[in-house]
């Protein structure tokens, strides 16, 4: 049981026994102290929170948040993978705006999902025999050799 847990318990036994939110600060602030460290007894509001919470689910632990993805869902992805493989060179702003989602969101799912990265890449010539040639003669000249 961590700390939070049973600042928590704490209060809601003292509120079991009073029922008085005051009685309950008070033997907060007994328990606990009053120092700035810990912060102010907790407030009506929040041991209130607390005697609903322990009563609906037997327990005082805080449950872990969850949102659901709904612009990053497998339908979206595809939706999303169709058109950009047919127009690839159209930009991110316009697929935007023919899919109706938001730039950001489809920035989200090209980056994450589909693994497409926000630049281009650069067609680079190939080198021909002879810049091959001199590439390796310049590597292993003296040129980038430190003196001992």
């Amino acid at each position: 049981m961590n700390n939070g847990t049973l600042v928590c318990a704490v209060a809601h036994e003292q509120f079991v026994l009073s029922k008085s939110i005051v009685s309950v600060q008070q033997e907060f602030r007994r328990k606990f102290g009053n120092d700035r460290q810990r912060g102010a007894a907790p407030s009506r509001k929040i041991i209130g929170q607390w005697v609903r919470q322990w009563r609906e689910t037997g327990s005082v632990q805080v449950k872990a948040r969850t949102r659901r993805n709904t612009i990053r869902s497998p339908e979206n992805i595809q939706h999303v993978r169709i058109p950009l493989e047919r127009s690839p060179h159209r930009s991110v702003w316009r697929h935007s705006q023919l899919l109706n989602l938001s730039d950001r969101s489809l920035r989200r799912i090209l980056h994450h999902d589909l693994h497409f990265h926000p630049y281009k890449l650069q067609i680079v010539q190939e080198l021909t025999a002879a810049q091959t040639f001199f590439m390796g003669l310049f590597e292993s000249s003296s040129f980038y050799s430190h003196p001992p």
